[in-house]
Order: structure tokens, then C-alpha cells, then sequence
């Protein structure tokens, strides 16, 4: 992801962003307000030579002084001056805690001490800070030479008391609220887009392989803004949303087949199971502009499109590959001017138990093959579906057979490891990738941060090849690993 893809990303997320903006901020002045209130008061002291009658001891005794300005600093924060203080206020702490809340200091080149205090309320921090500056002078006295006084300690600014505390700041507190809200939601929604293997849009796929996305198919129970599931303009706006993708997705297939080297096309999911639905759409789609157009269920293991259609009990592709049955008598409709059906059919008998478990068997045997070639001379289009292409290799056995494949990947069910598994599995076998098919995907923006919709990429990313190009190498699809 590059930073426009970044910005996109928080940009869909501004909701989350703001809520956790405001609530930070909430936070932030709320835990001000349990606070307890700080006041700061500082008294200066002066010190000066005890001594000194001509121009050189005077100017000698400043030198001595200042020699001693650090010492006289940290002095005043020593149990020898902080202990007579907490006597003389009466105050209930101890030197050593009572040194956390006064600090000295002393700018160079002179010989001032700036003495501050830190108390609960704004009377006791004047006190505390001029009772420092008084026992600071009484512990010079007293630590002197005696019957001598070397150094002088006078107060000439005595601390007051200030009206209002310096701590807690609100306004400050509630803006590194607001901030660091910001700053957990922007890593939280970063994260989360990271970490989410989930196939959900175009961008996703390119992640992990070169194959063109030939459509992204909303869900049938999708409903824009506006709408309510299962009734209203809402479902109905669903629906045509839905039958355009279809629709778009036969435009790119019959461009893919115009050289007549794509008619028999499998449809098979990565790892769900809704390539059935898809491929009935799809083959009702191409029927309307094809007169010969055959919807061939290949899955032996899990055949549902018999009970979907409404058709009665009757023979199927299993009837053909393994009796023999003639296939012109295992063809079924369901609609007058919709495509031909050739279900599963079932598997009787003392072969059900065993032929279950090794359908790829079957989809693998000559009989299939001959049925194959048969369906070429009948059909324009004939689509197959398959189990899904991680679930058996049955997927895989039918898609080296037929002319390309269409993969379906589920979205957001399905997991870019996932695909790059199966398109993997379907390199190995040499099988045609015309191009990938998101289903149930969400209409959003790319992650590239160019502004387009994942169904409008569909027409943008089918290959043409140039005239004279089927005659060279076919060039197999890149597949990535499922990481970023």
C-alpha cells in the first residue's frame, strides 16, 4: 500500500476517526477534572559576602561567593534546611518527600537562587518557598566558621501566592486526548487492512496474481442506500446491480471467445461453493445471445442444480460416464429459451459408496473426454461447474480437459492464500486462466487510491491478444504469495 491508498483508507474511515477524535478529547478533560489542582510559588534569595572593608576584599569576597552559588543550591533542597521548615509549618510529609516539591536554581554568573515550592493550594506554596529561603539562611549561619560569617543569605522576593494552579492544563490535557484518540484509531484501522488476508476487491487479487478480474458480482441481498433488505427499491436496485455484473462478465468471455478457443469454459470456486448459482446465471445470460448454450454440472460429489431447477428425477452426466447412456438423452431444459441443463445425474447402486470418494475418476476417464468432443459439435458455449478447486481435484482434472477456467473467489469469504493455492493448482495442471470472479463483493474503492469501483475494473483488466498471438507460447499467470 502506498500513501494515497493509505489516505483512501482513512478517508473511509472518517466516521471512526472523528467518534474516537471527540471521545479522546472527552477523556482528556475529564481526567483533568480528577486532578488535583498544583500551585507553584517562587521566592529569591540573595547571597553576599559576610565580610570586607577595601575594593580587593569586596572583590574577593564576590569570587568566593559565587564559587559557592552551586553548593548554596543544593543545600536548600537537604534535610539540614527542609527539616526546620516542615517543623516550623507543621506540615505532615517527610524531608524526603517534601524535597520532590522544591527544586533551586541559580542562572549563571550570579549569585540569586530562585527557591519554588509545589503545594496543594496557593498559600502553602508561598510559604513553604519562603520558609526555604529562611532556613536556607539560618543552615549558612550555622555551617559558617565560627564567630565568622562568611556568606549572607537575604530574601529579596518573597514568594505570594498565586490565584490560580499551573496544573492540570485542560485545554492541553483534552488536545493529547484528542490525539492520541486519533493516533489508536489510525493504527487500529492501519492494522486491521494489513493484517485482512480477505479477498474483497480487484486490487486484492493483483496482490497475489497477474490474472485479469473479468467481473465483481454484488449479492443478491445487497441494497444500496436508501432500501431495505428483502422488498422495495432497494432489492431491486440489488438485482440489477447484480445482472449487470453477470452480464458484464459474458461481454468479457465472448471477447475472450470470439477466436473460438474458449468454448468450453469451467467455473469452479477457490474454496466456496457458489460457483453453481453463478454459472445458472451466467449460462441464462449467454442464452439470450447465444441459440446453443449448455450448462454442464461436472460436480459428481455435491450435484444440487437438478433440485435448484425443479427438475424431476432423471439421468444425468454420472447415467452417461458410467452406463453408457447416449448424452443427447440425459439433456434437460428448464426454460423454453433458456440453456440446455446436463445435471450430475446419480450414482446407484454398489458404485454410489466407492465412486463418491474418486469422482476426479470419473471427470479424469476417457468416457468424459469423448463426451466432451461430443458437447463441442452441439453447443457454442458449454460451462461446466466444478467442486471447488482446494475442496478435490476434480476442479483441477476438468479444467486441464476444457478450453479455460473461470475462478470464482468469494468475497469476502475467501482468503488471498487461498486463491493463490488454487490458481497454483491449476498452473500445475496447465490449465487456462481466463481470469478471476469476485462473488458477494462489496463495491468500494480501490485501494490504490484511483478512484475506481472494483465492477468497473472488469472490463478494464480483460487481455486481448493481438492478432497471430494464439499461435505463440500461451504466457501462464504469475502467482504471488498471499502476503503483501
Amino acid at each position: 500500500m502506498d500513501l494515497f491508498a493509505y489516505l483512501a483508507l482513512l478517508r473511509r474511515s472518517w466516521l471512526a476517526l472523528l467518534l474516537c477524535f471527540a471521545l479522546g478529547g472527552a477523556a482528556g478533560y475529564g481526567a483533568s477534572w480528577r486532578t488535583e489542582p498544583q500551585y507553584r510559588a517562587t521566592a529569591s534569595v540573595f547571597l553576599s559576602p559576610g565580610q570586607g572593608q577595601s575594593i580587593g576584599e569586596l572583590a574577593q569576597g564576590s569570587s568566593y561567593t559565587r564559587s559557592l552559588v552551586q553548593s548554596y543550591v543544593r543545600l536548600a533542597t537537604t534535610p539540614t534546611v527542609l527539616a526546620p521548615v516542615i517543623d516550623q509549618l507543621g506540615l505532615q510529609t517527610t524531608p524526603g518527600d517534601l524535597a520532590d516539591r522544591v527544586s533551586a536554581q541559580s542562572q549563571q554568573d550570579t549569585v540569586l537562587i530562585d527557591v519554588t515550592a509545589v503545594a496543594g493550594s496557593g498559600a502553602s506554596a508561598a510559604a513553604i518557598a519562603n520558609a526555604v529561603g529562611d532556613q536556607l539562611a539560618d543552615a549558612t549561619e550555622s555551617l559558617s566558621p565560627r564567630d565568622t560569617t562568611a556568606i549572607e543569605v537575604t530574601t529579596v522576593s518573597p514568594a505570594t501566592a498565586p490565584t490560580a494552579p499551573f496544573s492540570p492544563d485542560r485545554r492541553l490535557d483534552a488536545g493529547i486526548g484528542a490525539v492520541l484518540g486519533l493516533l489508536l484509531v489510525v493504527a487500529v484501522v492501519v492494522a486491521r487492512e494489513v493484517l485482512d488476508t480477505r479477498v474483497r476487491d480487484a486490487d486484492d487479487v493483483l496482490d497475489v496474481s497477474d490474472v485479469p478480474v473479468l467481473a465483481a458480482v454484488p449479492a443478491r441481498d445487497a441494497v444500496r442506500r436508501g432500501g431495505r433488505p428483502g422488498r422495495g427499491p432497494g432489492r431491486a436496485a440489488a438485482r440489477g446491480d447484480r445482472t449487470q455484473a453477470v452480464r458484464r462478465l459474458r461481454a468479457n468471455l465472448r471477447f475472450l471467445a470470439a477466436d473460438g478457443s474458449a468454448q468450453q469454459v469451467v467455473l469452479a470456486s477457490a474454496a466456496g461453493d457458489g460457483a453453481p448459482d453463478l454459472a445458472l446465471e451466467l449460462a441464462r445470460a449467454l442464452a439470450d445471445h447465444e441459440t446453443r448454450v449448455l450448462l454442464l454440472e461436472a460436480d459428481l460429489r455435491t450435484p444440487a442444480l437438478a433440485r435448484t431447477l425443479g427438475l424431476g428425477p432423471g439421468p444425468g452426466l454420472a447415467d452417461v460416464l458410467i452406463d453408457g447412456l447416449p448424452v443427447a438423452a440425459a439433456l434437460r431444459r428448464s426454460e423454453l429459451d433458456g440453456p440446455a441443463i446436463l445435471p450430475a445425474g446419480t450414482l446407484r447402486g454398489e458404485l454410489a459408496g466407492v465412486m463418491a470418494e474418486t469422482t476426479d475418476e470419473l471427470v479424469g476417464s476417457a468416457a468424459l473426454q469423448r463426451v466432451l468432443a461430443d458437447l463441442r459439435t452441439r453447443f457454442d458455449v458449454v460451462l461446466v461447474t466444478a467442486p471447488p478447486v482446494l475442496a478435490a481435484t476434480d476442479a483441477a482434472v476438468l479444467a486441464a480437459r476444457a478450453d479455460g477456467v473461470v475462478l470464482l473467489a468469494e468475497s469476502p469469504a475467501t482468503r488471498r492464500r487461498q486463491l493463490a493455492e488454487a490458481l497454483r493448482d491449476l498452473e500445475m495442471v496447465r490449465a487456462t486462466v481466463l481470469g478471476v470472479v469476485l462473488d458477494h463483493s462489496r463495491r468500494r474503492g480501490s485501494r490504490a487510491g484511483r478512484g475506481r469501483r472494483t465492477a468497473d475494473l472488469a472490463t478494464a483488466t480483460v487481455r486481448l491478444d493481438p492478432p497471430g498471438a494464439q499461435d505463440a507460447p500461451a504466457e501462464r499467470p504469475r502467482v504471488r504469495s498471499g502476503r503483501r
